[in-house]
């Protein structure tokens, strides 16, 4: 028995003919006559029963049937992964990232592009999470990291990572002792600056203040990073983000750090595919890219990979509002 044979017993099984598959198959009828045969004599039992119409299993061959769409559909799932191994991308993806994340990733990733795939043409799109998910699902983008599972719809999504949020402090002034992981209601009293009320960084924040019975000091809101960063490094006032979007600010000692917790306030991070455009490669090829980068940055995104991605790393939903 081969892979052959059950191909064609398959397609025999499915058209209820010998002739129908002979001309979907296009190997003559005689031929195929002959292979289900030998298969009835290597698995001693007959498969087919003849009628006028043509044929129809037994319940030996209804058994064999599930059996072999089984060991087909995994036989082409190995088939793809291997050649895939070998394949160069060519043709467009179209990635959104938010601006806290897109600071971190976008030069890895469009750097990995140019050495691994020169035949893929890269865009990337960065707005806020809740723009991106409607960009994925109007069919403007191919794929997305989202700060929450999007519900329901065509989209496919995984969790791939968590990602803390930390209280950032620049300026002379030291708040809190340097290394010590800080409550929120260690905050009140210090004038913060957040994003507005329609984000999910504000919302996270918010609702964790909320359930710990705090009350934050909110001096401006602003829905520009490069703002709400020049702002804090000047010492004018706190703020809570992750520490992967101001990586370079910490490594020049212009911003400062502190974990919030306990408890921990932390955020996921989700790849999220759309149907495959056309010209475009496909959602599960974005998503392998996507989780290279990610599982590559993830110690300098200080990012705690999900268990599912344990693996991955070693080697190489609700809806909740938009992310900043």
């Amino acid at each position: 028995m081969d892979l052959r044979q059950l191909r064609h017993f398959r397609q025999i099984a499915e058209s209820g003919s010998v002739s129908a598959a002979s001309a979907i198959l296009h190997v003559a009828q005689p031929a195929l006559s002959r292979q289900m045969q030998a298969l009835e004599r290597e698995l001693g039992t007959k498969l087919f029963l003849r009628t006028g119409r043509g044929v129809v299993p037994t319940p030996a061959g209804n058994a064999l049937l599930d059996e072999a769409r089984l060991l087909l559909e995994e036989a082409d799932r190995v088939s793809r992964r291997i050649r895939g191994l070998g394949e160069r991308l060519s043709g467009e993806a179209t990635i959104g990232l938010s601006p806290t994340i897109g600071r971190l990733l976008t030069l890895p990733l469009v750097q990995h592009v140019q050495i691994h795939y020169p035949g893929l043409r890269l865009r990337i799109a960065e707005a806020f999470s809740g723009t991106l998910l409607e960009w994925l699902q109007a069919g403007r983008i191919d794929a997305a990291i989202l700060y929450h599972m999007p519900a329901g719809g065509s989209l496919r999504s995984n969790l791939i990572a968590e990602e803390p949020l930390s209280i950032l402090s620049g300026g002379k002034e030291v708040p809190f002792p340097v290394g010590a992981t800080v409550p929120i209601a260690d905050l009140v009293g210090f004038p913060l600056v957040l994003p507005t009320p329609q984000h999910g960084l504000r919302k996270m924040i918010d609702d964790h203040a909320a359930a710990n019975g705090v009350t934050l000091d909110l001096m401006l809101e602003f829905d520009s990073l490069d703002a709400t960063i020049a702002l804090v490094r000047q010492g004018a006032a706190l703020t809570i983000l992750p520490r992967s979007a101001v990586r370079s600010e910490l490594v020049a000692g212009t911003l400062r750090a502190w974990h919030v917790g306990p408890p921990p306030l932390v955020r996921p991070l989700i790849i999220a595919t759309a149907a495959q455009r056309a010209d475009a490669i496909s959602g599960q090829q974005i998503a392998a890219l996507l989780r290279r980068i990610i599982l590559s940055n993830a110690q300098d995104g200080g990012w705690r990979i999900a268990p599912a991605m344990a693996d991955d790393a070693t080697e190489g939903g609700r809806s909740k509002p938009s992310g900043f």
